[in-house]
């Protein structure tokens, strides 16, 4: 046997021992934490099963904890050098994440994987942007209109095809189609301290011509004329017993007319409710202008070792693409966040063949606005809300809560 050919012979015997150990080795695992529950969590669950099929390499597991659970599990994880791969995340809790220094920076890969940037809608792409890096990208997004519960509407002898576009209107329509013998309220308001409170109220605020923080995110912004419009408006509705103070969750039982909610609501009330509803979009001041609240997750890798990162990112191109998106907009009813969904000619075809409701969501899309970008969010957001809690139960006057709201804002600003 020739030199040469014992060279060879040796080298693809070599090949061959590498390709054996590369085949042995163990995918990656990857740990994926997510609020995402009833229908959504069915659905990206059904994802994750896809992508697992499709990756057989990398493994990623779908971790639930509940809206309320997840911060502060990250913050303990984060602490103790034990965070998961990657987490989809509210996207007003971004600053606190990407100034942990715990979030690993995205732009590398997106360069990387030739991801087109500029399919993405602007003001989502931007939540992600600290110090000219990118740390995350948007997976989810929505807004909050007006949902009607036809069939008490109905009832109360009003038409749920002309829906109400003023304050005014809204009232009007609250009021007739409150029935209190049966436990029924004509516009559910979430009147618990927290985000969600905060979340709701904020559209009031925006549409009154108010803002939360000052254009720098230095001080409050609500202690103003349009906040007390917006506050007593809350409160009107209370008092004349359009609305009550009831737990959250009414409409979901039938049990109110109206509920301010957001377009992941859509499919599963579709598929669960016993009443048939509508959307619309909400109302507004007869002096003010439109406006709701942009909501939505962002997916972030943590800092780990560079394959554990780039099979994350593996994950995250998948989940982020178009056709990913598509699918995953049809099942849960969230937005779009590339132009090229919006676009395609069969998300188009099912959107208005399959879920008309969904198009209120879509047109007010352009009125939606971006919560805080700060640090502190959901510690602003708690003290926020608990204020406006006391207003809205009588405890302190509407005035008192803007003004010590203001004041315990400016300090955590601080």
């Amino acid at each position: 046997m020739s030199r040469m050919l014992r060279l060879t012979l040796l080298l693809v015997s070599l090949m061959l021992l590498s390709a054996v150990s590369v085949s042995a080795q163990e995918p990656v695992h990857l740990k994926f934490w997510n609020y995402w529950d009833g229908n959504n969590g069915e659905a990206i669950q059904g994802l994750v099963d896809q992508f697992n099929a499709d990756h057989p390499d990398i493994q990623v597991e779908n971790v639930f904890y509940g809206w309320g659970e997840l911060l502060p599990r990250l913050q303990t994880a984060i602490a103790g050098g034990e965070a998961p791969s990657l987490a989809a995340v509210d996207m007003a809790w971004m600053p606190l994440l990407a100034n942990s220094s715990k979030v690993a920076a995205l732009d590398t890969y997106i360069e990387a994987a030739g991801i087109d940037l500029t399919d993405f809608y602007p003001a989502l792409l931007n939540v992600n942007r600290y110090n000219d890096q990118l740390f995350g990208l948007p997976v989810s997004t929505n807004n909050l209109e007006l949902l009607i519960n036809n069939d008490l509407f109905t009832a109360a002898g009003l038409d749920p095809a002309a829906p109400p576009t003023t304050w005014d209107e809204l009232t009007a329509a609250a009021q007739a189609c409150a029935n209190p013998d049966q436990g029924v309220v004509g516009m559910e308001l979430y009147t618990q301290p927290g985000e969600g409170l905060t979340w709701q109220f904020q559209v009031y605020l925006w549409q009154s011509g108010g803002e939360f923080l000052t254009a720098d995110n230095t001080a409050a912004a609500f202690n103003t004329p349009a906040g007390l419009q917006a506050l007593n408006y809350w409160k009107s509705l209370i008092d004349s017993g359009a609305s009550s103070l009831a737990p959250w969750g009414l409409f979901d039982q039938g049990k109110a007319c109206m509920r301010m909610d957001g377009s992941w609501m859509v499919s599963g009330l579709a598929s669960q409710s016993a009443f048939t509803f509508s959307v619309a979009q909400m109302p507004i001041p007869a002096d003010g202008q439109p406006a709701t609240n942009m909501g939505g997750e962002h997916i972030v890798i943590f800092n780990s070792d560079e394959a554990t990162q780039q099979a994350a990112f593996t994950f995250v191109e998948w989940l982020t693409s178009t056709e990913t998106q598509i699918a995953w907009d049809q099942q849960t009813a969230f937005m779009p966040i590339r132009a090229s969904v919006a676009a395609d000619a069969g998300f188009q075809a099912w959107l208005n063949d399959t879920e008309p409701r969904l198009i209120p969501y879509v047109e007010s899309q352009q009125y939606a606005i971006n919560r805080p970008s700060v640090q502190v969010y959901p510690e602003l957001s708690d003290v926020f809300s608990g204020f406006m809690e006391q207003a809205l139960y009588g405890q302190i006057s509407p005035e008192d809560a803007l003004a010590s709201a203001e004041t315990a804002v400016n300090a955590l600003l601080r």
